[in-house]
């Protein structure tokens, strides 16, 4: 799933109801993608994979230096 521009998959685990969140965000420090397991109905799973990149994209903004005008 691609949610506002950030490549995100929702994997099934092992057990009944288990998730893997892999989220895939640009210019991250590391090379490596943001893993997040979870436990409970796939919706939820999607719910917290969009929060997190919310939450990513909002931390992003503040970092932005503001321009004096």
């Amino acid at each position: 799933m691609n949610y506002e521009g950030i490549e995100c998959e929702i994997r099934a685990g092992l057990g009944r109801n288990e998730w893997a969140i892999v989220i895939y965000f640009p210019d991250a420090s590391d090379p490596f993608a943001s893993v997040v397991t979870f436990q409970g109905p796939r919706e939820e799973a999607n719910s917290i994979a969009r929060r997190r990149i919310r939450n990513w994209l909002n931390q992003q903004r503040q970092r932005e230096p503001t321009v004096a005008r």
